[in-house]
């Protein structure tokens, strides 16, 4: 039988260290669990109205928030009880980057159709997702409340679709839009398909021809639509050639001058890792802190370990993030070199407008802090730091306007 029940210890389950500091949940288990119970007690009583979500506008796109405890809680909740009774998860991406590198390593004539679902949240159409869920039974009357309350809170109901930034949508939008995947996978000459959220792609025989106008129509019986402006089709031929790059995923794979297959961070991802680390250099020449620089550049660069309040059996539990653990599929070490060569001009130089900024005697200050640092020991080595749970916070905190810095 699926416990759905909304208690502090199925809440200290679903809790981050980052929960512990932004809701102050206490300094230990037992101060966590008593908190968690009273928003466990307080959501079945009454519900939640939703009335402290707010939302933010991030590359055209509209993001929700959650903001109190038990909105928060009781979403996460939800989702997670709408993910074991549908068996609805999102893709795992190290995987699928794994499984096209396989593909993409095979010598015969084949074509990669990689498209973009356009919309994808905002498309999806809102009151059939709600009447499947209404309809199941099998999912408690508090869940089904909650689903409810949170569709029909202002800021929420005054939009089309599934709000992005709301933990449920991501299951609900996995349930709508798996009609479409099975589809796709029996269509005639296709022999993979995978999708991440709104990204998908299809490796297909050469002539397999109308596949691209089966989806288009798949698509729009569900009321979606293909983002042309990302459609690509690449031939095998150009990658073997290196006329091509087939990239998905953060990732980019290509065959080199040797005939070797090999995996590259996307150029956006490098973009944003340099982007970083100007700023966190951009900030020190306010703040003079050598500290922080390191410790930005400490996480930029290595691994670090997110620890999760605890486990059922009530121990602590965690797990690893970080540039290799973000990073693990790539393959091509050269792009290592280069990303450290960057930081040590960076560090190094006596010229440009950091260096003015900082100052000769600081820049020759955090040139000395900072040897030692760098991609190789957070890759290769798989270096870990430090980082505390009071850190986090500080250290993003200059990186808030890195959208608008990197449009410049």
């Amino acid at each position: 039988m699926l416990d759905q029940n909304f208690t502090g210890k199925s809440f200290l389950r679903l809790t981050s260290i980052k929960d512990v500091i932004r809701f102050k949940l206490g300094r230990k288990r037992s101060e966590y669990l008593e908190r968690l119970d009273l928003a466990a007690k307080k959501i079945l009583d009454d519900g939640c109205d939703f009335s402290d979500v707010t939302f933010y506008d991030k590359r055209g796109k509209r993001i929700f928030k959650p903001n109190s405890l038990e909105s928060v809680y009781s979403l996460r909740r939800v989702n997670k009880i709408l993910g074991r009774i549908y068996k609805v998860k999102q893709s795992d991406r190290d995987a699928i980057t794994k499984q096209i590198n396989s593909l993409v390593s095979d010598t015969s004539h084949y074509v990669v159709i990689k498209g973009d679902v356009k919309g994808f949240y905002e498309s999806i159409p809102r009151d059939s997702v709600i009447s499947k869920v209404e309809s199941n039974r099998i999912l408690s009357y508090h869940n089904r409340r909650i689903v409810r309350q949170i569709f029909s809170c202002s800021s929420v109901s005054a939009v089309t679709g599934l709000p992005r930034g709301i933990s449920i949508s991501s299951s609900l939008s996995e349930l709508y839009i798996r009609d479409f995947d099975r589809y796709v996978r029996a269509l005639d000459g296709v022999y993979y398909y995978a999708r991440y959220v709104d990204d998908f792609i299809i490796f297909c025989h050469v002539r397999s021809d109308g596949i691209l106008e089966d989806v288009e129509g798949k698509l729009k019986d569900l009321g979606l639509s293909l983002n042309y402006k990302k459609i690509k089709v690449v031939k095998s031929e150009s990658l073997y050639g290196g006329v091509e790059r087939l990239g998905f995923l953060g990732y980019e794979h290509f065959i080199d001058s040797d005939l070797l297959l090999k995996i590259r961070i996307s150029s956006n991802r490098v973009r944003k890792i340099k982007t970083r680390i100007v700023l966190s250099f951009l900030d020190y020449s306010r703040n003079k802190d050598i500290s922080l620089l390191c410790l930005r550049l400490k996480f930029i660069t290595g691994n670090y370990l997110i620890r999760e309040a605890s486990g059922s059996s009530g121990e602590a539990r965690g797990l690893m993030a970080g540039f290799y653990y973000n990073n693990k599929t790539l393959t091509d070490l050269q792009q290592i070199v280069e990303l450290d060569s960057f930081l040590m001009r960076l560090c190094r130089s006596k010229r440009g407008s950091i260096y003015r900024a900082i100052g000769a005697v600081d820049m020759r200050e955090a040139c000395i802090a900072t040897q030692g640092i760098s991609f190789d020991k957070g890759f290769n080595q798989r270096k870990v730091y430090a980082i505390s749970k009071n850190d986090f916070s500080r250290i993003k905190d200059c990186w808030k306007r890195e959208d608008g810095y990197e449009k410049k």
